[in-house]
């Protein structure tokens, strides 16, 4: 449905950061060395707050679409609806991919951080 909006959630709290969805979105879609289809970023570590015991840190990877992504399974894109290898690959399930709707739903069903990009 080309009026349907999609989107990507991920939840970074279980990301390995193993750089698989990356790897498997630029094999995908035979994309060169140099460009990324989900890019993996890291995040920390940094200690959390001042003062405590040394055991409080954040260190955490975000997969971030990027518009070589969009362009093939957002809205209009030639894969829209399908379920992207990126997503199958990541060996903790913490990628979901789904239309806007069904994103914010499954969101919905946890309590904890994660990110919900609109593609």
């Amino acid at each position: 449905m080309a009026d349907q909006k999609y989107a990507l959630l991920v939840d970074y709290t279980y990301f390995s950061g193993n750089h698989a969805a990356e790897i498997a979105c630029k094999e995908e879609l035979g994309l060169p060395i140099d460009q990324f289809g989900i890019k993996e970023v890291e995040v920390g570590p940094f200690k959390k707050g001042e003062g405590n015991d040394g055991d409080a840190w954040e260190w955490f990877y975000i997969p971030c679409p990027t518009s070589i992504f969009s362009d093939h399974w957002g809205t209009n894109g030639d894969k829209a609806g399908q379920r992207p290898l990126a997503v199958q690959v990541e060996e903790s399930a913490s990628m979901y991919y789904g239309t806007l709707e069904e994103m914010q739903a499954k969101m919905a069903e946890f309590d904890r951080p994660m990110v919900l990009f609109q593609l």
